[in-house]
């Protein structure tokens, strides 16, 4: 018995439809696969430009009297940036300076009384000395009759009297040694006292007008002239655009091929698909971005949602193409991470390293040894 046309055409449109829905899971199965598995390459768009971005803060409380700079202008390290008043820190540092000139005096009057003592007490000496030898001769002399008691008994008197006085003066050398001894008038803790105040006063002052520490932009600029400012008060920020990287927030479950050294293709929003930075990863944080989160994830409080969480992952970028096409942090940027060759790279590396010039600032050892040239010139004018 021969079955109807048309049911034998539903027939075959089912099976049609039943083979057509099994390749389709099938096909989304081994793309999942390939997505999940098998691709070399991890790409992401939730990255951005990241760099170091120097605050400028308030050294001493003032009142900003000059500003020198404004956003987005250059300025190298040690370039003058704004200034405050100089009104109390000025005078604190000219008293500071007399201070110091007048330890410096005070203590070479200081070696000066040790060498008077010393010459006292050595006087003294000579005196008891010629005292004993006369009365050795008036007693040898005494029996004959050429030199009476009554002498001998005064220049015994007189010896008694000059060693209390020697005893005195030995004292009052002990006293004036003790200021002075084991020092020159240089390093004598009075004078080393005083130098301290004068280097602390100096920087101070100095402070009251601010330098950039390091090469490169000016940015949030927050200070007006005429403000009162307090020491801490950020009034600036400087911006190196030479030394940028990428950070690329990756999911955790494409990490398993991500390795240090795996070359990365970046491609900018700014320059959009026209132009492609040539990167490498070289580092990862050491944890989830909610590790550092204002609330951290507890999960032994027994309120467990399963999340897929970020790891930051750090990528060079370099300085020609930068150079080239300029780039500003917290743009956003796409990057491709090429992981075909994943097992020849090391599992656990970095090669993050803290050198180029933003990590660092000579400023500040310039300063100091601006401060300990002042004072020490203060010293040798008032030591002659």
């Amino acid at each position: 018995m021969k079955s109807n046309p048309v049911v034998r055409s539903k027939i075959r449109h089912h099976r049609l439809r039943g083979l057509f829905a099994l390749s389709f899971i099938v096909l989304v199965g081994l793309v999942s696969y390939w997505y999940l598995f098998m691709r070399i390459e991890v790409e992401s768009d939730d990255a951005y430009v990241s760099g170091n971005i120097i605050p400028v803060q308030a050294l001493v409380p003032g009142i900003v009297s000059e500003i020198g700079v404004d956003n987005s202008m250059q300025v190298k390290t040690g370039q003058w940036l704004l200034s405050e008043e100089k009104n109390l820190t000025g005078a604190r540092m000219e008293k500071a300076a007399a201070n110091l000139a007048e330890a410096v005096r005070s203590t070479k009057s200081f070696f000066a009384q040790a060498e008077s003592e010393a010459a006292e007490v050595a006087s003294l000496e000579t005196q008891k000395e010629r005292f004993a030898n006369d009365l050795s001769r008036y007693e040898a002399a005494e029996p004959s009759g050429a030199v009476s008691i009554q002498q001998v008994s005064d220049t015994k008197e007189e010896i008694n009297v000059l060693g209390g006085k020697i005893a005195k003066a030995q004292a009052l050398l002990r006293k004036a040694k003790a200021l002075v001894s084991g020092t020159t008038v240089s390093d004598n803790p009075h004078v080393l006292k005083a130098r301290a105040e004068y280097i602390e006063a100096y920087i101070d002052c100095h402070r009251s007008s601010l330098f950039s520490p390091v090469d490169g932009y000016v940015a949030d600029r927050q200070v007006q002239a005429g403000e009162q400012v307090k020491a801490g008060q950020k009034l600036l920020s400087i911006v190196p655009l030479d030394e940028l990287w990428i950070t690329a927030n990756l999911k955790e479950t494409r990490l398993s091929r991500v390795r240090i050294g795996e070359a990365v293709k970046i491609t900018a929003h700014a320059y959009g698909s026209e132009f492609a930075y040539h990167g490498r990863v070289i580092g990862m944080d050491p944890s989830g971005g909610s590790t550092f989160s204002l609330f951290p994830p507890n999960n032994a409080t027994g309120n467990y949602i399963h999340i897929v969480e970020r790891v930051p992952v750090r990528i060079s970028l370099s300085k020609n193409e930068l150079k080239n096409h300029p780039l500003r942090p917290g743009m956003s940027v796409t990057v491709k991470i090429e992981t075909g060759n994943y097992r020849s790279f090391p599992l656990l590396a970095t090669e993050v390293e803290a050198k180029d010039a933003s990590y660092r600032t000579p400023l500040y050892r310039q300063e100091m040894l601006a401060a300990e040239q002042s004072a020490r010139k203060i010293v040798e004018e008032n030591i002659r």
